[in-house]
């Protein structure tokens, strides 16, 4: 019990003192890397977050949330086992992006607009990537594939609904109906934010206020990381852990620079990303598919930036970052499934003699030909799993 104290206590100083050490030794790869993640903070995402930000801050000041929130909530308890306002955050979230959805989750919180089950199940699935990253930044500047880019953003949305599905039964709990009728409830929200007595302009400014301090908070989260991890690359450690992924996977043909720019998508996704979309000698495919995962997973650049405001409530910040990772595999298997909709020729080049082993045999090659009957069963095996998950839910909560 001591040493675990002990340990818990020091490491993370040490990991902080080994950094600020590398900064000290390589001050102008330091600069360097802090000017690029500067850059990725000022180009990328001030533009792309700022807006939706200020906007949701506004919906929910101004009950919007918990209007929608009462007109959907009879079908959101259904999928998903949490309230209508719960949902909503999932809707924000799918089109404003990290980490918008997390910090809206930890809010109705940390107000006690919900229980802790409930939070749980809401960060979930509701922490997501937006379509402007995915399809304009992701799959357009980097891929230089529009059409890949709505592929990924079905697959990432999907993913994010089978982790849902996953969670929905997380603490047993059976959320209650409201008392009232739907017209009662709606009166009485608006009636609450009349009794507050704050006017549209104070709101604005309260929600710009707002929305600008969190993008500091999260412009400074992707300095900080891409310094680290430069700081990281320059002591070798990066390289070390590349090497070890790379040895079981070179029996795949998969190459060392695939697994370098992987390694560097779980530090922060934005230059993950371009680095695997870099790689000339990796099919599309899975370059697509780890891309997929990395934006599922989110890496701990936009983890640290999530875990920051669920940290300040009950949440679990452990069982957040799994549902992450679900996130990643899902998104990334399904990337894999449904990429021979996209493409209707070869899927994969012939960079390795290994790769062609795994790809090039029966199974791989029977998908290909026959993609257009094995995916709609495989759909159909989906929908079906999910109408068994939602009867059994159901009639347990009956008994």
């Amino acid at each position: 019990m001591k040493e675990n104290k002990f340990i818990s206590f020091f490491t993370p100083g040490c990991i902080v003192l080994f950094i600020v050490l590398g900064v000290i030794l390589f001050p102008n790869e330091s600069i360097l890397s802090a000017k690029e993640g500067l850059r990725i903070w000022t180009q990328i995402l001030i533009p792309s977050l700022l807006p939706f930000i200020i906007g949701a801050n506004l919906i929910v000041d101004l009950k919007i949330v918990d209007i929608i929130g009462l007109i959907i909530n009879p079908i959101t308890k259904l999928i998903f086992n949490v309230s209508g306002k719960s949902a909503l955050v999932f809707v924000i979230s799918t089109v404003s992006g990290y980490p918008v959805g997390a910090k809206l989750a930890s809010e109705l919180r940390a107000t006690n607009q919900i229980s802790n089950y409930e939070a749980q199940r809401l960060v979930s699935f509701c922490s997501t990537s937006g379509p402007l990253f995915i399809i304009g930044a992701v799959a357009t500047g980097m891929f230089q594939n529009s059409n890949l880019g709505y592929l990924m953003l079905l697959c990432h949305y999907l993913g994010s609904i089978s982790v849902g599905l996953l969670y929905r039964n997380y603490g047993k709990e059976i959320l209650s109906n409201p008392n009232q009728n739907l017209k009662s409830n709606i009166l009485n929200t608006i009636d609450s934010h009349l009794l507050s007595n704050k006017g549209f302009f104070v709101l604005f400014g309260n929600a710009v206020y707002s929305g600008v301090n969190t993008l500091l908070m999260v412009g400074g989260f992707v300095i900080i990381f891409s310094v680290v991890f430069k700081i990281l690359s320059l002591f070798n450690i990066i390289s070390l852990i590349t090497t070890l992924i790379y040895i079981p996977l070179s029996f795949l043909g998969v190459s060392k620079d695939l697994c370098f720019a992987f390694i560097s998508g779980l530090f922060e996704i934005t230059i993950g990303c371009n680095k695997i979309a870099s790689v000339t000698s990796a099919p599309e495919i899975l370059k697509a598919t780890l891309a997929s995962f990395l934006i599922g997973f989110s890496g701990l650049s936009i983890l640290a930036q999530c875990c920051n405001f669920i940290a300040k409530t009950d949440i679990n910040t452990g069982l957040y970052i799994f549902s992450k990772f679900l996130h990643g595999m899902f998104a990334g298997l399904f990337t894999f499934l449904f990429y021979p909709l996209l493409k209707s020729t070869s899927l994969v080049s012939n960079f390795s003699n290994l790769y062609n082993v795994f790809y090039d045999n029966f199974l791989w090659n029977y998908y290909i030909t026959h993609f257009k009957l094995i995916l709609p069963i495989f759909i159909i095996i989906y929908i079906f799993t999910v109408l068994l998950v939602l009867e059994r839910t159901s009639s347990n909560s009956k008994k």
